[in-house]
């Protein structure tokens, strides 16, 4: 490598004035790069950075932060054995006052176009974009104007003021490289070569701009016109103010009809002003402030993965963020994480119940627009609200809500709610300009904020009204520790490529599920999710450390064998490490026998412990499920007839826990099991062969298989109701759940999900779909023969006083109107 240069050398006067502007940035300024991920390997690549604007502000900026970041200098020089180019950046304006042409082009871009073609192959140009306070737009007063990024050229003055204003508030983004050799292949003639690459690396830095500032957006109260104005708003209206004038008795109709249109229409105005968002680059940058302050108070760290494919997904598509709802923390960590990153802030899409005093107006201004609970009997609402989110996707602002609805209060994701999903999908119908992409989230705590909360309504406490002040009301917050988050964004859901492999009868639903499949399939087991998923499998919740940090080692590598180059991976310390952390966190408590010393929860601890292992159970479902079919076993067990068997049982549990039912192969799952010597198989491969129940493999395989032993308990108290008594859907559902609750008061199922009517209600639905339960004229149902050997099976699955206890509740009443 050649010596680094120290800034711009064709004029002395150039090169002083440089090194004062780089003095000034470095002693004022405290800019932050993001996009760090589309950096390239500068082993392997030439790296080129491409300016937008020739200005030495932006230039020192990008030095400054090249060194600091230790990238490679844009000063470096460029050279191979007959070519040397004393600076590796070019800009595609000539002046900060000019504009964009195709008239025009760096003379540095042309020599490298014109570079050897063994060089040229390797180069790759790095748009960079610097933002000079990120306001979504210039509106409501001079300064503002003055002292925020919008879609204008940005003006030396404004820089300077900028440095001064924003000094914080600076942000370099490296944009996607674009490979000199493929976009100028050495048979392009060199001047259309030049224009070819200036006009992909215009759109660049546009998308970068959108990326970062969001779309250029109108004023709050004209968008608010916009959709009152709109077709489909006006005929909501008119349809409103012809039912009120056929309404009344009044002679005169035209009075009435008058009246009842101003009146109506104001009405739709309220609607949509309650709704819109009207988001302030001052308030976000405020809340920026506080809420990094509270991370760094109750948060060990943020941890991020996959944020790295949506720059090139949002160059194509409007990007719409679908997260769990495990906490409040949800929404305030995506916008405060994409802030940070680069990304504009997304409209969050609220409950009403958080349009409170003060704190309404600070969410609003932060990007929340708020929508009622329930409008099904409001056409008038209904069409405001829809009208208002299209004019939001059209304009290619991205939007986020909660496909579940709301919280999860047992760790397990809920059923997709349709209202949401069904308006994208009759927006991408209707037609936009980018396509809708869906980016699932998946949010995963060490230790959620609500917990206390939550500890109450899974010990059976009246669930509270959703508030996020909760969340704040105890200032104690900031003396507790929470360990980490993980955020972590999976496989975006392209709906155009999407809605074209599905058939339209079956679109919402099966959108729905794709997407909770899709939270799933990136998911993290963190320290507490480990621990969890081991102790509760025990008796009491309690285990010896040995044992602990061994069945910890198991789920690692498990997980490392079946997720391999997937999103689904587990926390990287050691099982001590992990044991240490999580007593550190409170939810884990060492006793002192005189035996020695053992790990396990306290009693409310361990009703607790049920939501973290809830989170995560999905990732080791067919492992377990093996697990379960082979552990009761005192006989060999065929290949075949172990196939058989997880192809029945398997589809059921893939539905309940949202994965779908390829999420992991029996082969490869089978394979992982043979190398971790959890399983044995006889010389030709052909059986399974039982464990001695005194080895240690037969005890990890008990805890292993303890995961979804509950489940599907769940299932046979179903099926064993409908070989006893005649039912329909409601009473079938009510009967299973009274019988749950017996077996868990005598049994000490200490889990809150087991006798959850919602997963009853999903279970039988998902029999009839399959064909495994049919439905008669009456509405009473009837197994089929496939239900037969599932009932064999059973003896072998089910634990025998389990198997007893469900036989024995026959004497449940079951009232004749279970609603």
């Amino acid at each position: 490598m050649t010596a680094t240069n120290r800034g711009p050398t064709r004029a002395p006067l150039t090169a002083l004035l440089y090194r004062f502007v780089r003095f000034c940035v470095r002693l004022i300024a405290r800019p932050t790069v993001t996009g760090e991920d589309n950096y390239p390997d500068p082993d392997k690549y030439e790296v080129v950075y491409v300016l937008q604007q020739k200005t030495l502000t932006d230039l020192a900026v990008l030095e400054l932060l090249c060194a600091d970041n230790q990238f490679t200098s844009p000063f470096e020089t460029l050279k191979s054995e007959d070519f040397a180019e004393p600076g590796r950046f070019f800009s595609l304006m000539r002046s900060s006052a000019g504009r964009i042409t195709m008239m025009e082009h760096s003379k540095r871009l042309q020599r490298f176009i014109e570079s050897p073609d063994t060089l040229r192959r390797n180069v790759l140009l790095v748009p960079v974009s610097v933002f000079w306070g990120r306001a979504m737009s210039g509106q409501g007063s001079m300064f503002k104007v003055l002292t925020s990024e919008n879609w204008a050229v940005t003006g030396r003055f404004k820089r300077v003021l900028n440095l001064l204003i924003n000094r914080r508030n600076i942000y370099l983004h490296l944009g996607q490289p674009v490979a000199l050799g493929e976009v100028a292949p050495s048979d392009l003639p060199a001047t259309l070569a030049v224009r070819r690459t200036a006009r992909l690396l215009r759109v660049r830095f546009r998308n970068q701009k959108v990326m970062a500032l969001g779309p250029d957006f109108s004023h709050r109260r004209t968008l608010v016109e916009q959709v009152v104005n709109s077709r489909a708003v006006k005929q909501a209206i008119q349809t409103q103010v012809e039912q009120i004038t056929d309404a009344s008795k009044s002679a005169n109709k035209a009075r009435v009809r008058a009246k009842a249109q101003n009146r109506v229409t104001k009405l739709a105005r309220k609607h949509a002003t309650t709704i819109a968002s009207d988001m302030s680059h001052p308030t976000i940058r405020i809340l920026s402030s506080m809420l990094r302050w509270f991370w760094t108070k109750i948060y060990d760290g943020l941890n991020v993965r996959g944020i790295e494919v949506l720059e090139a997904v949002n160059a194509t598509h409007t990007l719409v963020y679908v997260p769990s709802h495990r906490s409040h923390i949800d929404y305030l960590l995506l916008s405060y994480l994409l802030y940070h990153r680069g990304f504009m802030i997304p409209h969050i899409v609220a409950g009403d119940n958080l349009n409170q005093p003060i704190l309404g107006s600070i969410l609003r201004r932060g990007g929340a627009m708020f929508m009622r609970r329930s409008f099904r009997d409001d056409e008038l609402y209904a069409t405001v609200f829809s009208e208002y989110l299209y004019f939001v996707y059209r304009r290619g602002h991205c939007v986020e809500f909660f496909p579940e609805g709301g919280r999860t209060r047992t760790g397990r994701l809920l059923p997709a709610k349709y209202g949401l999903l069904k308006i994208a999908l009759d927006h991408q119908r209707r037609g936009l300009p980018k396509p809708i992409a869906f980016v699932p989230v998946y949010c995963g705590y060490e230790k959620v904020v609500e917990g206390s909360s939550y500890l109450s309504e899974l010990r059976g406490g009246a669930k509270k009204e959703e508030s996020m002040t909760d969340v704040f009301k105890n200032l104690k917050l900031i003396r507790q520790n929470f360990g980490s988050v993980d955020v972590n964004f999976g496989e975006p859901i392209k709906l155009d490529e999407w809605l074209n492999t599905n058939p339209e009868e079956e679109t919402v639903a099966a959108l729905g599920q794709e997407i909770m499949q899709g939270i799933n399939g990136a998911a993290t087991l963190n320290p507490v999710n480990l621990v969890a998923l081991v102790t509760l499998g025990t008796a009491n919740s309690v285990i010896e450390e040995r044992e602990l940090t061994r069945q910890i080692t198991l789920y690692q590598e498990l997980i490392d064998h079946l997720y391999q180059g997937r999103r689904v991976e587990a926390t990287e310390l050691s099982p001590l490490e992990i044991i240490q952390r999580v007593e550190s966190l409170g939810l884990l408590t060492r006793y002192s026998e005189e035996y020695g010393e053992v790990l396990g929860h306290e009693p409310f601890a361990a009703v607790l412990m049920t939501w973290y292992r809830n989170n995560v159970i999905h990732t080791l479902a067919m492992p377990a499920l093996v697990a379960c079919l082979l552990i009761n076993r005192r006989r060999p067990l065929s290949v075949k007839a172990m196939r058989d068997m997880v192809n029945q049982v398997y589809p059921f549990l893939a539905q309940e826990l949202s994965i779908p039912e390829s999420f992991v192969d029996l082969g490869q799952c089978v394979q992982a099991m043979l190398d971790l010597k959890l399983i044995q198989l006889s010389k030709n491969g052909e059986y399974f062969i039982p464990l001695i129940p005194e080895d240690t493999q037969h005890y990890q395989l008990n805890l292993l298989a303890h995961l979804v032993s509950q489940t599907l308990e769940r299932m046979f108290i179903v099926i064993h109701q409908l070989t006893q008594h005649t039912h329909t859907r409601e009473s079938l559902g009510h009967a299973s759940q009274l019988v749950a609750q017996k077996i868990s008061r005598f049994y000490g199922i200490n889990a809150p999900e087991f006798s959850d009517k919602t997963l009853f209600n999903r279970f039988i639905d998902k029999l009839i779909e399959s064909g495994a339960v049919g439905e008669s004229a009456d509405g009473t149902l009837e197994l089929s023969d496939i239900i037969e050997p599932v009932m064999r099976m059973a003896r072998y699955v089910i634990d025998v006083k389990i198997r007893y206890g469900v036989s024995n509740a026959i004497s449940v009443q079951v009232p004749a109107d279970p609603t």
